[in-house]
């Protein structure tokens, strides 16, 4: 489900949505904004995914990997352990605004190169 970076995310399911942007919503049909993230963006990312928002019971694939079967995206994490991704939300909070993208932003980053809004990259480095 694709949701431009910094727009008002629209879900009814979450009652802050005023107040509440998209990153990391990709799909294959929008170009988005790619790099190198350092590595202390990717651990940030890898300890939100450990303590996901808004669980759901299935799972979404990456739509940007060659297509397999319907399950979690497996991320191996550089402390060793294998966080399973594409069923839940992540949250990042910057200057009193909440910023949410699904857990797969984790794969996107690490395997896609996608590179988050630069208000998100400053507040994972801290």
């Amino acid at each position: 489900m694709f949701v431009e970076d910094g727009s008002v995310l629209q879900r009814r399911r979450w009652p802050w949505q005023k107040d509440t942007l998209a990153f990391g919503w990709l799909d294959g049909a929008h170009p988005f904004r790619s790099g190198t993230c350092p590595a202390e963006v990717v651990d940030a990312l890898e300890e939100a995914a450990r303590h996901p928002v808004d669980q759901t019971r299935g799972h979404h694939v990456c739509v940007l990997c060659p297509p397999r079967e319907v399950g979690p995206t497996p991320h191996e994490t550089a402390k060793g352990d294998v966080l399973q991704l594409g069923s839940a939300s992540i949250e990042v909070m910057v200057d009193g605004t909440r910023w949410v993208a699904p857990t797969l932003v984790l794969h996107y980053v690490a395997v896609h190169h996608y590179q988050p809004p630069e208000a998100v990259l400053h507040a994972l480095r801290e």
